[in-house]
């Protein structure tokens, strides 16, 4: 039981690195199909905002801005399409037209991104390289517990409990216990109760006292 709640935090934490690195693939596959579909169409920026994320570490706090802009666009088909997209460039604001570019039917994954963005690119790969060490991290704590932190404190419950016995040595079974007594030992015990004591209160008791002593030290 002890071993599955010191494990689950960091599984957890694997887990949740791989997705994370999983959906960055994804992303980065699915600009890549936009940009080279050869479909691309005018787009307008519908609105511009901006979040921001604080962390703290200990005494020091850091926080990071990411933008985000709405576009609108009508597909080849003659749809109208809205789409949201974070880490588009400043540069563009409400009312600028960009172009649109999405794979072949899919205007479900439009991207409003230039083809070979560098800024989208090396955020990807700052964001791959957090999430691996995010996971190894993860993985090399549950590894250390189970082949050195587990079996050193296994070792130390044995010193607590047998603290006589070497570290090194090999459990100690204790001798059974004797079914009977040692040889030579004593035999022929009385095993009954004494018998022959009177039964009968005594019918007569002395009735004379002894003289005084006479003259030389000889009673009466």
């Amino acid at each position: 039981m002890l071993d599955f709640f010191v494990l689950a935090l960091p599984t957890l934490m694997a887990a949740g690195g791989i997705a994370g690195m999983v959906w960055a693939v994804v992303r980065m596959r699915r600009l890549r199909a936009a940009w080279r579909s050869g479909i691309e169409v005018p787009g307008r920026c519908l609105r511009l905002y901006a979040t921001t994320t604080t962390r703290r570490q200990g005494v020091h706090t850091s926080s990071s801005t990411t933008l985000h802009h709405v576009y609108e666009f009508t597909a080849a088909d003659g749809t109208h399409h809205r789409f949201e997209e974070s880490g588009g460039p400043a540069t563009v604001i409400e009312g600028d037209v960009v172009p649109v570019r999405y794979p072949q039917g899919r205007p479900d994954r439009a991207t409003a991104l230039p083809p070979g963005d560098v800024r989208t690119w090396v955020g990807t790969g700052v964001l791959l390289a957090f999430l691996a060490v995010f996971v190894a991290g993860g993985v090399g704590f549950g590894v250390f517990y189970l082949t050195v932190f587990k079996p050193a404190g296994e070792k130390a419950r044995e010193r607590i409990e047998e603290p006589w016995r070497p570290p090194s040595a090999a459990p100690v079974t204790p001798p059974p216990l004797p079914a009977g007594p040692p040889d030579g030992f004593p035999s022929g015990f009385p095993t009954g109760i004494p018998s022959g004591f009177p039964s009968d209160l005594p019918t007569s008791f002395p009735d004379g006292r002894p003289g005084a002593p006479a003259p030389g030290g000889v009673s009466r």
